[in-house]
């Protein structure tokens, strides 16, 4: 659709139509209009509520009987072969049994104090995961006297080989070991139960981890470093006052009573025995306080807190309530995933169900993919929810010194790349790199896709500068910032010759997964020259600074052609065998936002032109159109891809914030990060010292917003028929850098 509007019809706020003001507390509203209520139990899985703390997860539902079900989870639970698991289900049931009459029957995900209430009347049940303690728990208050069972219920309970027939467990096992004869799942272990708990846990036996080094040439780096895998132990402590064990597997109140509390300890570490990790889990259970009252005020503050930090809502206009309730559900589930020790997980994030096989599985396995693993991320920005962003900076991070190592050991130069697919220890997996390594050099990778595919380690600095700018964080600045932005500009400093024209010629390249045969692909030319100009404003050495300043002179131009007058961004100067289905030539638009509003008439064209004559128009999981029209100011265009992706929800579940499978799996985390970014860029834009509002934003959605802007900016007001009627800017020094767009 092409966009009459003239680029930058920007109009500066310090004219005396708009003046500084108190949001009214409505403005700050809870996102209470979005809880998910229903007044009917569901029939499996598939009909779950979500609840989490960061890091421990569970789904949640009803069944027909009127039992209680949860499948818990948590975000760095992988077995030996790098499947991330479940950590098991408990099925709570009650006597006399809940009364499932719609008259009186409910149950509640209850968003502004992160927890599920169930009712029917007579019977009050409360299912939360402290934000603040490694625990889920269960209270009860009842007008009579119940009695209760609650049993674990095992699936994981011998060894057995992974379905490895066509359409079967062999989508996930491209990260499992590099021996066929390990393609395994191995049982989780029973511990003898106390008088009143039950505890169980898998605990790894083996490891793929140094076979791994091994299998890439970095078997050097075993000895440097320590085994992630290798006796890694995760499960849960079930325990309850007025319980008592009649099994391994199952609780059982003492007698009937009015009131009971039911607690799951969760906690993942390396432990020489199941035992060990016992003990650790008591030890760490006993160190929370007791006093539920207590600990629940301050989890409840904790989601206060989310709340307040920011918001879209939007209550006027086409697609107004379905397009609020997927960013304010989505926020949700990013918080109840995002604080783990482990990044969030595209294909699933920890709210798998009982799809296919088991709720084990998930398309494209447990590794980690950075076109994937980044999307949810983006929105956090904006959001203010960089408290979520830590996990993926740290593990990347961590990973810096076997990527450096891979790089001199394949290349014999310096800095590092990060491969697209990889463990959470930082290396390829083994089928993608290669299991038979006969007459093939090292680091050549089986994989085609992904064989020169190393642009998101430009990526990575990109949102980590981003970061910095919007915290200010000194910390970051020092212990993860730098460390990877020296390292990556340097690997793609040195990987290359230089032409003749003493240019840096980025052959052989590819241009993302897209054009396996390239020379100068625009992806990495327009990553460097968006990121080494921001990076020199950074206060790093006096060396690496000079060599910036050299390696960006070196870059080559990004390219582009002219025909009938228009410029037009191409993939790359020269790129053949197409295999997937990207648009290289838009990541001069996002992530690395040079031909966008923000940059003037002649670049927004320029970006506009480009966008125009895509070759990829599918608007599903991670494609990036939504993001990319919103930095163009493409309005109307925008909305229409916003709405569509809120409106693709995932087909037979019942939540409404679940979207899949997509490309990869459900929950989709790509689909809704996609969206969140878009609809935040539609918004607002902030490029250097520079906050766009409504940039791209439509004339009928009224809304009220609370978004973050770099320099630890806050930027709230509300939007009517089209106009920011009330601002408020923090600091108020800040009110000078906006500039205010008319709607479309």
């Amino acid at each position: 659709m092409k966009n009459s509007r003239k680029p930058f019809p920007c109009a500066s706020i310090l004219g005396s139509f708009l003046l500084a003001f108190t949001l009214p507390a409505s403005a700050a509203q809870m996102p209470d209009a979005y809880d998910v209520i229903w007044d009917s139990p569901s029939d499996n899985s598939r009909g779950s509520m979500p609840i989490g703390n960061g890091d421990i997860g569970a789904n949640v539902w009803v069944e027909p009987s009127g039992d209680i079900v949860l499948l818990l989870s948590k975000t760095d639970s992988f077995d030996e072969f790098n499947r991330l698991l479940k950590l098991g289900r408990v099925r709570i049931s009650l006597s006399p049994k809940i009364n499932l009459d719609k008259a009186s029957f409910k149950w509640r995900l209850n968003l502004a104090e992160g927890h599920i209430y169930i009712t029917d009347g007579k019977t009050k049940i409360r299912v939360w995961i402290d934000a603040n303690n490694p625990v889920v728990q269960v209270d009860v208050v009842s007008e009579t006297p119940i009695s209760v069972k609650a049993t674990t219920e095992i699936w994981r309970t011998e060894k057995r080989k992974l379905d490895r027939r066509e359409g079967g467990e062999r989508e996930e096992t491209s990260c499992a070991y590099n021996r066929p004869e390990k393609k395994l799942v191995n049982p989780d272990i029973i511990l003898p139960h106390g008088k009143n708990e039950i505890t169980w846990c898998h605990h790894n036996l083996e490891s793929q981890w140094r076979a791994n080094l091994e299998l890439t040439a970095l078997g050097d780096q075993v000895d440097k470093m320590t085994d992630p895998v290798l006796h890694r132990t995760f499960g849960v402590v079930m325990r309850g006052d007025g319980f008592s064990a009649a099994s391994g597997t199952e609780l059982k109140t003492t007698k009937p009573t009015k009131r009971f509390s039911l607690q799951c300890f969760a906690l993942t570490n390396i432990s020489d025995s199941p035992q060990s990790w016992k003990n650790a889990t008591d030890a760490m259970a006993s160190k929370m306080d007791s006093d539920t009252t207590k600990r629940f005020a301050a989890h409840s503050a904790w989601w206060k807190s989310f709340w307040n930090r920011s918001h879209i809502y939007i209550t006027s206009g086409a697609d107004a309530k379905v397009v609020s309730e997927a960013y304010i559900l989505q926020r949700y589930v990013n918080a109840c995933g995002g604080r783990g020790a482990l990044p969030i997980k595209f294909n699933g994030t920890i709210f798998t169900v009982d799809q296919v096989f088991d709720a084990d599985f998930r398309r494209w396995g447990g590794a980690y993919w950075w076109q994937n693993t980044r999307l949810p991320y983006w929105s956090m920005l904006y959001s203010g929810d960089y408290d979520l962003m830590t996990s993926m900076f740290d593990m990347y991070t961590a990973m810096l010194p076997l990527r450096e190592a891979a790089t001199k050991k394949y290349y014999n130069h310096e800095g590092a790349f990060f491969p697209e697919t990889l463990y959470f220890w930082g290396n390829y997996t083994d089928d993608n790199y290669g299991i038979d390594r006969t007459n093939k050099p090292d680091g050549l990778t089986d994989n085609e896709y992904i064989r020169r595919y190393w642009q998101g380690g430009i990526e990575l600095v990109g949102m980590a500068l981003d970061y910095y700018d919007g915290t200010q964080d000194k910390a970051f600045l020092e212990k993860t910032l730098l460390p990877l932005a020296k390292s990556v500009t340097l690997f793609f400093d040195q990987h290359w010759k230089r032409g003749d024209d003493g240019k840096i010629f980025y052959s052989p390249a590819q241009s993302l997964e897209t054009w396996w045969s390239a020379e100068n692909p625009t992806p990495e030319i327009a990553g460097m020259r968006y990121l080494i100009p921001r990076l020199l404003e950074l206060p790093a050495d006096a060396q690496t600074k000079e060599r910036w300043k050299k390696q960006l002179a070196d870059q080559p131009n990004i390219p582009t052609q002219v025909i009938d007058g228009k410029t037009y961004v191409l993939p790359a100067d020269k790129f053949s065998n197409c295999k997937n289905s990207e648009n290289p030539e838009l990541y001069a638009v996002f992530p690395y936002r040079l031909y966008t509003l923000a940059h003037g008439d002649e670049k927004v064209e320029i970006g506009r032109n480009t966008f125009s004559v895509r070759r990829n128009r599918d608007n599903g999981g991670w494609q990036q159109q939504p993001i990319q029209s919103a930095l163009l100011g493409l309005g109307k265009e925008s909305q229409q891809l916003v709405s569509q992706r809120a409106r693709g929800k995932a087909g037979g579940y019942r939540f409404p914030g679940f979207y899949g499978p997509n490309y990869d799996w459900t929950p989709d985390q790509d689909q809704i990060g996609v969206f969140q970014i878009g609809l935040q860029y539609m918004l607002m834009q902030c490029e250097g010292e520079k906050i766009i509002l409504l940039p791209a934003w439509p004339r009928d959605w009224d809304t009220s917003f609370k978004l973050h802007a770099p320099g630890k900016t806050i930027v709230e007001g509300e939007v009517r028929n089209g106009k920011v009627v009330k601002l408020k800017v923090t600091p108020e020094s800040r009110r000078k850098d906006v500039t205010i767009c008319p709607a479309q």
